[in-house]
């Protein structure tokens, strides 16, 4: 009896989050974006830095570019590295860490595009 009023309830949960704040329901991964973020926020982290990095497009080719991030004078452990995908029609490019990232004090973010695409995003890094 009560693994039944169990499972009601974990399946109307489970359609509530499937309806949208206008009311309208959503199809699962319909989200195109490449956005992404490693690590998570904690009390009292500050922005470190935030840079735009684009590419432009080159016919038939992909296109990468590398971002490093060093700090010079004061050095922070990385908490979050945030990827926000400026493209979100599913057109834009991929982001993926290299190297180091959150718990080190550097970054190394790869990014590629896809064929014959430009890519824009947008990287916040915080740290405490």
């Amino acid at each position: 009896m009560h693994k039944v009023g169990l499972l009601t309830l974990l399946l109307g949960l489970g359609l509530l989050l499937c309806v949208d704040a206008e009311g309208g329901a959503t199809e699962l991964g319909s989200n195109r974006s490449h956005s992404v973020a490693w690590g998570a926020r904690i009390f009292r982290d500050t922005h470190l830095e935030r840079v735009i990095i684009t590419q432009k497009s080159k016919w038939l080719r992909v296109v990468t570019r590398d971002y490093h991030f060093q700090q010079k004078q004061l050095t922070r452990r990385i908490t979050q590295i945030v990827i926000t995908d400026q493209v979100g029609d599913g057109k834009g490019g991929y982001a993926s860490l290299v190297e180091g990232g959150p718990q080190n004090t550097f970054a190394k973010i790869h990014f590629k595009s896809q064929r014959g695409l430009s890519f824009s995003f947008i990287v916040d890094i915080y740290g405490i």
